[in-house]
């Protein structure tokens, strides 16, 4: 088992709280970061499922207007 006298334990464990601190600080901006990064992926995953959709939609309605059926358009 170690021993410390007062002061060692004293800076020994400041020196342990000043990098808990520290990390903590990091994981926090890591964290915020990652929020920001999912938002952005949701929105973006958002868009692209709009922008199919429409496409979709565009090409039932050119397919109808040439006399196509769906089902010719998934071939």
């Amino acid at each position: 088992m170690l021993s410390y006298t007062q002061d060692e334990a004293i800076e020994l464990l400041s020196s342990k709280l000043q990098a808990a601190q520290q990390n903590l600080k990091n994981t926090t901006e890591d964290l915020e970061f990652l929020r920001e990064q999912v938002t952005i992926m949701e929105v973006n995953t958002a868009r692209v499922y709009n922008w199919d959709v429409k496409r979709r939609r565009e090409r039932r309605e050119a397919a109808r207007l040439s006399g196509k059926t769906d089902d010719d358009d998934r071939l």
